[in-house]
């Protein structure tokens, strides 16, 4: 490759249309497609892809051999899914269990008044007062990290629902799927195309 073709795509004018550009010695460009505002290619070597528009990375490079599929998908990133899933569930349950100690009321049930201090079992009553205050503090850290939780949650869920948009998705051998957003009409366009591409020789 070139020293000038090293850049950032998007960092000269002609790499950003280029694919060509992109391509290592004795590389070359078997299939390209538009993707949005970019291009998708298959070369010799390697499933390219540029989007400009997307908030990620705007570069993508797989190698051949690692490619299992191109699809064009607008079900979301799973993960997000799960864990922004996972973070509500523990939130609830931490806010749940915060709140149902406060409504028990456990730490006044455990306290004991300034007459009862009085008694010959002062040192009982001295284990049952500390007892009750690491109660209310257990109440009061449950509802806080449940809250945040909670927050963390919708935040996940949110951003799951971003990555709903019709995406080409670069399916590898032993690693998390590459996806670009497109608009759809592109991504079918684009995987038909590269996959029929990949499966030349």
């Amino acid at each position: 490759m070139d020293d000038g073709m090293e850049q950032t795509p998007g960092g000269f004018g002609g790499v950003a249309t280029d694919p060509e550009a992109l391509c290592y010695d004795g590389e070359r460009v078997v299939e390209r497609a538009p993707l949005g505002s970019g291009w998708a290619a298959v070369t010799t070597h390697r499933v390219l892809a540029y989007n400009p528009a997307t908030d990620g990375r705007r570069f993508e490079a797989v190698d051949r051999p690692n490619v299992c599929g191109i699809d064009v998908d607008a079900s979301g990133d799973p993960r997000y899914l799960r864990w922004g899933l996972r973070a509500a569930l523990y939130g609830l349950v931490g806010l749940g269990g915060g709140v149902a100690l406060r409504a028990l009321n456990v730490a006044s049930t455990l306290s004991v008044g300034e007459t009862a201090r009085d008694a010959p079992v002062g040192g009982v009553l001295a284990v049952t007062d500390a007892i009750a205050g690491a109660v209310a503090t257990l109440a009061t850290l449950l509802i806080v990290v449940g809250v945040s939780l909670l927050v963390v949650a919708i935040g996940l869920l949110g951003r799951y629902l971003r990555t709903r948009d019709p995406a080409l998705v670069v399916d590898r051998f032993g690693d998390d799927p590459v996806r670009l957003p497109a608009p759809r009409t592109d991504g079918e366009r684009a995987a038909s195309t590269l996959s029929a591409a990949l499966t030349e020789r």
